[in-house]
């Protein structure tokens, strides 16, 4: 692994999400939506709104970001709005139906999109939607890269996901890429882009880093040769042994 370990390891938690908040104790949605760990939150997106756009995942308005608060309740950014320029008070709050709760703005028509996996998948209390190049070059071509090539990829990644292609922020995309990503961390969505989740929105964003650089490591490395090394038994059962530890 390169010495940026430290950097790209998700054990090592920034912006981490709550298990469990809710409006209880007589706290309404809104006070609920403006309380400090809320509002940090808020903020974390903003945070990772800009890293996206700084290395070109998004576009115009493209890509959107969202985090569980609660068994009912999840935090988005806003549809229409770049997400290099995004600030706190233009974050939305939803329930797991979709409706919105709370926000100035309009919550991103892809929130179903990321609650679908939420649905499906319990330990994903983060998504990150985005439209990194070579990762989504290979949606588009409806394949997925290669396997066993970096220890990164199989340790952080595992199998990449391919969802087949439905109409975005509809229902039914919702539940073919929440069908998807209920076993895969990171998932192509052929003629679309990326998404990615985690156990807060730093590790979903830390994958889809991953999975970008690793699409465009091997795009390179094919147009060097065909006939790409890959790495073998026993070594990796060794890297399944360090993706069980880091991310049980």
């Amino acid at each position: 692994m390169s010495s940026d370990d430290e950097h790209k390891d998700p054990a090592v938690k920034k912006h981490s999400a709550p298990e469990k908040i809710g409006a209880g104790d007589g706290q309404s949605i809104e006070e609920l939506f403006n309380s400090p760990r809320i509002v940090e939150l808020k903020e974390s997106l903003c945070d990772i709104g800009r890293r996206m756009w700084q290395r070109e995942y998004t576009d115009g308005n493209g890509g959107n970001l969202t985090v569980r608060v609660g068994e009912n309740l999840v935090l988005c950014t806003p549809t229409m709005i770049s997400k290099g320029f995004m600030k706190q008070e233009d974050m939305c709050l939803v329930d797991l139906e979709g409706k919105q709760l709370a926000g100035r703005r309009q919550r991103t028509s892809e929130a179903l999109t990321h609650i679908g996996i939420m649905k499906e998948q319990p330990k994903a209390k983060a998504c990150c939607h985005a439209h990194p190049p070579y990762a989504t070059a290979y949606a588009l071509a409806g394949r997925r890269p290669p396997r066993n090539l970096t220890p990164e990829a199989e340790i952080f990644l595992g199998e990449i996901g391919l969802s087949d292609y439905r109409t975005p922020g509809t229902p039914e995309n919702a539940a073919e890429v929440g069908r998807v990503g209920k076993d895969h961390s990171a998932i192509l969505m052929i003629n679309h882009g990326v998404i990615t989740w985690g156990t807060d929105i730093e590790e979903a964003y830390w994958r889809m880093e991953i999975v970008e650089a690793y699409c465009k490591t091997v795009w390179i490395a094919l147009h060097l040769t065909p006939d790409l090394k890959t790495i073998s038994c026993p070594y990796t059962q060794d890297l399944l042994q360090i993706r069980k530890k880091l991310m049980p």
